[in-house]
């Protein structure tokens, strides 16, 4: 599913590298953690994944395909991706957040509702009481909660998380951490 050969980034012309030689696979169904120091290279790594950065060197694969021949907005369409901080669209309520790359897959508004109840039903954040509200009305925790459902929302192929759980109580934490096991 995901096959990283040999890629690096520098961002100084070589004079340091914050990812070097890393080669990697994860296939379809794994669940792997990226762990390491802080710089040690593994958001930049995620970035590489669906192209919010280039590698320098080397290649990065989904489903057997160079990320760098795919159209971009294809490609990210098919991973769901939650940042460190929810990310969130702050303008928007948490229903278009969710929403977001269901309505650009051209989705109805009755199936984007009900995917939206759904992964809203997930993350433990009821969506009748959450759907019109706007992020700086939400908790750190509940903010991203709500990048968790959005990334989840259009079933993607493939799912990035970097730190996805790190603003969440520890009760909250262990219940999502063992959805995703599942």
């Amino acid at each position: 599913m995901i096959e990283l050969r040999h890629i690096q980034k520098t961002f100084d012309g070589g004079a340091s590298y914050a990812v070097f030689d890393t080669c990697l696979t994860i296939g379809r169904g794994e669940l792997l953690a990226l762990i390491g120091e802080s710089g040690s290279g593994k958001t930049t790594t995620l970035k590489m994944i669906n192209r919010l950065e280039e590698p320098t060197a080397g290649q990065v694969l989904v489903a057997g395909r160079d990320v760098l021949e795919q159209n971009l907005q294809e490609l990210r369409r098919n991973i769901g991706y939650v940042f460190q901080g929810a990310g969130l669209f702050p303008h928007h309520n948490v229903a278009r957040n969710i929403a977001a790359v269901p309505e650009l897959l051209g989705w109805s508004k009755e199936v984007i509702e009900a995917r939206s109840r759904e992964v809203c039903a997930l993350v433990g954040l009821p969506y009748d009481d959450y759907a019109l509200r706007i992020p700086s009305e939400l908790s750190g925790g509940q903010q991203q909660r709500i990048g968790v459902a959005r990334a989840l929302a259009a079933r993607p192929d493939v799912l990035l998380m970097d730190e996805p759980f790190g603003a969440l109580d520890p009760i909250t934490r262990a219940g999502l951490q063992e959805e995703f096991r599942r």
